[in-house]
């Protein structure tokens, strides 16, 4: 998508949309497990796994009402199909045991999903429970179902040069080459069957010559395929930062895998963050560039972000000489055990920040880029 408002990059590009789940979009089993435990709260009788057969159900009874089912529409207990689903079972719980059960039901499911790019295929995509609704042929079927989009990562390399044009809006990119970040509506390492359309279709636009006037920021929840995808097809071009998400110590993993991808840069997205990443667990080693921020949506389902972590990834990365870039302190931010009203529904806007967190650093190698390339 041109002219994007994330603030690290200019715009966005999806070869491939979709994803097969991660922690921002469970398995199925995962939100049922949750809801289960949140719901055995609430109602004297409930028990393990009964979330899962009473969704079965539901769901085996939508799809039924279906004529002519379509690709997206799937007779499976699914992280999609709990989500549509969860408003019919939420009404049937109110009526045995009271508006207040149902409503646990539907929190449970809004506290568990919360990707922004899983969300809007939700939205937009196909619907077991509305099933009339028109998709948009723009996304996959639904979430979990990957489709290659041919053509896009081409369209986007012919994109003009921002090369040493002043960026109004975005400052803190004055200079650059135009950023393209790869990915932001799925995970196009998600599948190994994946690689050589990318390699086709994805590499050749970064590759080409157009392509090469920009930086592409390709990101990933799986950087063990994306190193084998290196292996496989060569190491990624100088023009690609490479990037995994942590959001957790328990993802802290991605990291050791990031660094076996044969690339030029590395880029860690630790956002949304939701617990601090100690100096001591944090290994930046062969890192390039860190990115933080807080989880962004409605204020009372966001995990709290709190502004001592941010300060304390900015003197990690100074100290390991790596570029740190704040992207938002998100929905529900906290200072001093303290939280923070901030006008800004995402907290995005620095301008409401303390002085000394107004920091949206890139790599050097960002910056050196084009000079090199222009100067060879």
């Amino acid at each position: 998508m041109k002219g994007s408002k994330i603030q690290w990059t200019d715009d966005t590009v999806n070869p491939t949309m979709g994803c097969l789940g991660c922690e921002l979009f469970p398995t199925p089993r995962e939100v049922l497990e949750y809801v289960d435990a949140e719901l055995a709260k609430a109602v004297n009788d409930w028990f393990p796994g009964r979330a899962r057969s009473e969704f079965r159900r539901v769901i085996e009874e939508t799809f039924d009402l279906i004529e002519d089912p379509t690709e997206g529409h799937i007779n499976a207990v699914t992280t999609t199909n709990i989500f549509h689903n969860a408003p019919i079972l939420a009404r049937e719980l109110s009526e045995r045991y009271g508006p207040t059960v149902g409503a646990v039901l539907q929190t449970a499911i809004d506290e568990k999903i919360v990707c922004y790019a899983a969300k809007l295929h939700l939205n937009k995509a196909t619907s077991l429970a509305n099933p009339h609704r028109q998709a948009n042929s723009g996304y996959a079927p639904t979430f979990e179902q990957i489709r290659q989009y041919a053509g896009r990562a081409q369209k986007m390399a012919r994109s003009s040069d921002l090369f040493g044009r002043s960026h109004l809006d975005k400052p803190w990119a004055e200079g650059l080459p135009r950023l393209i970040f790869v990915g932001d509506m799925g995970d196009m390492f998600a599948r190994r069957s994946d690689f050589e359309f990318l390699n086709d279709d994805l590499m050749s636009a970064i590759k080409s010559v157009e392509g090469q006037r920009h930086l592409w920021l390709l990101l990933t929840k799986r950087p063990q395929n994306m190193a084998a995808f290196a292996h496989q097809y060569g190491a990624f071009p100088a023009n690609v930062c490479c990037m995994t998400t942590v959001t957790s110590q328990e993802t802290l993993h991605r990291i050791d895998e990031l660094r076996l991808v044969d690339c030029c840069m590395r880029g860690i997205s630790a956002e949304p963050l939701w617990e601090r990443l100690p100096a001591g667990a944090l290994n930046l080693q062969g890192i390039d560039w860190l990115i933080a921020g807080g989880e962004s949506g409605a204020k009372a389902r966001c995990k709290p972000f709190q502004l001592e972590w941010a300060r304390e990834l900015r003197d990690i990365c100074r100290e390991a000489g790596v570029a740190f870039f704040l992207k938002q302190l998100g929905s529900n931010a906290f200072l001093n055990g303290e939280p923070i009203a901030l006008a800004n529904r995402h907290g995005g806007d620095w301008q409401e920040w303390p002085e000394d967190l107004r920091v949206r650093e890139f790599p050097e190698g960002f910056h050196s880029y084009r000079r090199l390339a222009n100067a060879a």
